[in-house]
Parts: C-alpha cells; sequence; structure tokens
C-alpha cells in the first residue's frame, strides 16, 4: 500500500478520535441537572482519577505498543474512548464517573500507537511530511469539535448530554475505520527488522556482553524465526536501556526535557480543571448563571486555530538555542505564571478565557521548540521512548501535584487557590531556568565563543 494511503487511513482515524464535541463541555454536563455533581466533587474525587490511570497505563501500554505492532493498540484507543462517553452517559454515581475518568485515562495513553504507527510503515525520508499529516489531522479535529459544540449549543440544536451521543458515534466511526489500517510487519524494539548477529544467546548472556556488542552499529539485532520470547524480551530491554542511557546523558537533551517534563505537569493540571474554574466564576459573577451563555466550545476552537498557526511559524525561527534558549524558556515561563496569577485574582470569564488561550498557545509554542531541540540529539528510533519517557516524569509530577493540592488527603485546595499555587510552579520554573540561563552566558564568555542570537537555517549549532 503506498505511503500517502497509509497516512490518509491513519489521519482519517485521528480526526474522528479527537472529535469529541462533548469535552468543552463535561463540567456543565456534570455539574447539571444531568448528573448533579457539586463542582467539588468533579474538582476532588472525580477528574483527579484520570492523572493516576493515565500515569499507570503510559509505560505499559508504550511497551504493549511495540509488542503487539501498534494496530491492535490503535484500535484499543477508539475502543476506550467509545467506553469512556458511554459509561459517562449511563453512570449515575461517583464510582461510575472514576471508571469514566479510568478510561479517559487509558484513551490518552494509547494514543501513543496514532503517533508512533507511522514511522513503523513508511521510509524515514517521509518522516517530516507524515509527522504534519498526523498532527494536522489531531488538530483539524479538535477545532471542528469545538465549532461543532459551540454552534449547537448556542443556537440549542442539542444539549449537553447529546453531545455526548455524537462523541460516542465518532469514536465507533474512528475504531471501525482502523481496521482498515494495514499490520506492522517490524517495531523498534521487539520486532527490529535488521541484520542477524551470530551467537544470539552469547551476546544477550549478561548486560557487560551486550555493552560490549554496542560499539557499533551491527549490534542491533534482527528478529529471527528462532528467537524466543525471553530472548526477544531481553533483547528489547538492552536495547531500551542504551537508547535511554545515550539520551539522558546528552546535556541539551536533559535541558529541554527538564522542562518538558515540568511544563507538561503544569499544562495538563490547568487544561483539566479549567473548566471547574470557568464554571465556578459563571456562578459567582452571575445571578442567572443557569440561562448565562458560555462559549467554552468556541475557546477551544480558536484556541486550536491558534495555536496551530503559531506552532507553524515556529518552525521557521533559527534562534541560536544553546545560547538562548533557557532565557525563552525562562521569560515564557514567568509569563505562563503570571497568566495563571491573573486567572486566580480575577473572576470575568473573558478574561479567563483569554488568558487560557494564550497560555494554550505558549505552551504549544515551546513545547514544538522543545521537541525538535530534543530530536537534534536523538537517533530516530529512540524518539518515541524519549517522549514518552518525558512524558512520564510529566504525569508522575501531575500525579504529586494533584495528590497535594487537590485531593481531600492533602491540601483540598479549592479551586481558585489552586491556580494561585499553579502559578507560583510556573514562576519557579522560570526562576530556575534563569539561573541556567546566568551559567551558560558565563560559559560562553569564558570560552570566547560568539554569542550570536540568530543563525542561518543551515548553520550548525553545537551545544556547549
Amino acid at each position: 500500500m503506498e505511503w500517502s494511503t497509509i497516512s490518509l487511513i491513519l489521519c482519517v482515524f485521528g480526526f474522528f478520535k479527537e472529535f469529541r464535541p462533548n469535552e468543552p463541555f463535561v463540567t456543565n454536563y456534570l455539574n447539571g441537572t444531568w448528573k448533579n455533581f457539586t463542582l467539588e466533587q468533579v474538582n476532588q474525587e472525580i477528574f483527579p482519577v484520570s492523572t493516576y490511570a493515565y500515569l499507570a497505563t503510559l509505560i505499559l501500554v508504550f511497551l504493549l505498543t511495540d509488542l503487539i505492532r501498534y494496530k491492535p493498540v490503535i484500535i484499543l484507543c477508539g475502543l476506550s474512548g467509545a467506553a469512556t462517553f458511554i459509561t459517562i452517559i449511563f453512570g449515575t454515581t461517583i464510582f461510575h464517573m472514576q471508571i469514566v475518568e479510568f478510561l479517559y485515562g487509558l484513551l490518552l495513553s494509547t494514543e501513543v500507537a496514532y503517533y508512533t504507527y507511522i514511522y513503523a510503515k513508511v521510509d524515514k525520508e517521509r518522516y517530516q511530511k507524515v509527522t504534519s499529516h498526523t498532527r494536522g489531522a489531531f488538530l483539524l479535529g479538535r477545532f471542528m469539535a469545538g465549532v461543532f459544540a459551540q454552534l449547537t449549543i448556542s443556537f440549542k440544536i442539542l444539549d449537553y448530554e447529546q453531545l455526548n451521543y455524537v462523541t460516542v458515534a465518532s469514536l465507533i466511526i474512528a475504531t471501525i475505520w482502523a481496521l482498515f489500517l494495514p499490520p506492522v510487519d517490524q517495531s523498534i524494539y521487539f520486532h527490529r527488522s535488521e541484520p542477524s548477529i551470530t551467537d544470539i544467546s552469547a551476546s544477550l548472556g549478561s548486560p557487560d556482553s551486550y555493552h560490549t556488542l554496542s560499539a557499533s552499529s551491527s549490534h542491533r539485532i534482527s528478529q529471527t524465526e528462532t528467537k524466543t520470547f525471553f530472548i526477544k524480551i531481553k533483547h528489547a530491554y538492552y536495547l531500551l536501556w542504551e537508547d535511554f542511557i545515550k539520551a539522558y546523558t546528552n546535556r541539551h537533551v536533559v535541558k529541554w526535557s527538564l522542562w518538558w517534563a515540568f511544563a507538561t505537569c503544569g499544562y495538563l493540571q490547568v487544561i483539566s480543571y479549567i473548566q471547574v474554574l470557568w464554571e465556578n466564576a459563571v456562578k459567582h459573577t452571575e445571578p442567572n448563571s443557569n440561562d448565562f451563555q458560555i462559549y467554552n466550545g468556541a475557546v477551544e476552537a480558536v484556541y486550536t486555530l491558534i495555536s496551530a498557526l503559531v506552532v507553524f511559524c515556529v518552525g521557521n525561527l533559527h534562534f541560536n538555542w544553546p545560547l538562548v534558549g533557557e532565557a525563552i524558556l525562562s521569560i515564557f515561563s514567568f509569563i505562563e505564571g503570571f497568566l495563571l496569577i491573573a486567572s486566580y485574582m480575577c473572576d470575568n470569564i473573558w478574561v479567563l478565557y483569554a488568558a487560557y488561550v494564550a497560555f494554550g498557545v505558549i505552551y504549544h509554542s515551546i513545547i514544538t521548540v522543545a521537541s525538535f531541540e530534543v530530536a537534534k540529539h536523538l537517533s530516530e528510533d529512540s524518539y518515541g521512548l524519549i517522549f514518552g519517557t518525558n512524558t512520564f516524569f510529566a504525569l508522575l509530577l501531575q500525579s504529586i501535584l494533584t495528590l497535594i493540592v487537590v485531593e481531600k488527603k492533602g491540601l483540598a485546595l479549592d479551586i481558585k487557590s489552586q491556580y494561585l499555587v499553579y502559578g507560583g510552579y510556573y514562576i519557579v520554573l522560570g526562576i530556575v531556568f534563569m539561573i541556567m540561563n546566568f551559567f551558560t552566558i558565563c560559559y560562553y564568555c569564558k570560552k570566547e565563543k560568539p554569542m550570536k542570537i540568530w543563525v542561518k537555517s543551515m548553520e550548525s549549532i553545537v551545544e556547549p
């Protein structure tokens, strides 16, 4: 099958997977007459479960994706999504909603198969093109979901519960469509298709012997018909560990990965509870809050569209990132922190909408830079591993933050106070990277290296 056909099939799946028009209004649905949960229950007892579920399933799903070769996990992605919103329709108790959040966490973790499948099916020279296709389908699906949700709610064509049925239908279509994806014959770690090595068992006898074997590219061992399942697992473990060590002993990768993990932790926390903040603001400022027109869907659509345009532009910037990277990370971390503190201080829904859009656009812009800066220093085979590892650390941090700030076992802060904490979190992150930038500038001065801020697109910049 042609690469363009495979990319088209995957993109159609991605569009329908992301076409979930109920999501911009899920808090209103849970807090409304359909479910009658309080904002405190939604905030402290329901939403945190998805964070823990995402963390618990991410690494397992990543390994399972490589082991069973992508397609079954893509189908599971669609099924878990459909199950999520079927359960939210028929569930009536907090426990049912916690099951919903667990399934939603599984949906998020299985998305790794969607983003990595295409690399196993096309040649490396087409990676950039197919990456833009899959990312575009993701953004288009979210944009159309936001537009559809806002129009149908504003013109009273559908209510919040009916949007759930549209979402379920979209995810069922995505699941059926995934069946047409061609199977994958090889994968990165468990089913690598490369020249074989003699005496596989001896080579895999110990970490020391494998380390000796790993001295050249020929040390990547192929899948053979006679290789046992145990040796496959052992082989995959050594390949995973080798790629992990190679990546995280690189200073540039570590620097950008630190921001990636900490900023993603904060971003996920903010978007997880933003609807609770909006609903709280409406209830406190509008005497007839039940009749107040909210624009969550429109905000999501605008946010997605602006993010897509800005991310495209970011790809054409040619800063000397080894020199100015920490400074830019610091400045935008400060801005994000102040936006969240403004969200804490203000109850005006329009200010909250604007702060959310600005916050999200900044995050997507800088995480795009972080992605390609990390990728520059990795082999293509290990990018999925490092992406998954950074996301895992982000989720681990988010789980700790949730436990301390949100849960009843911790501080159990009200929603506004939570955003004060998140704002302070980003300001501390900005201070850390400001200090890192000071040491980078000192290094450049000491070595008398040219401190060029802007470089030509083809000019090679080496990290100090």
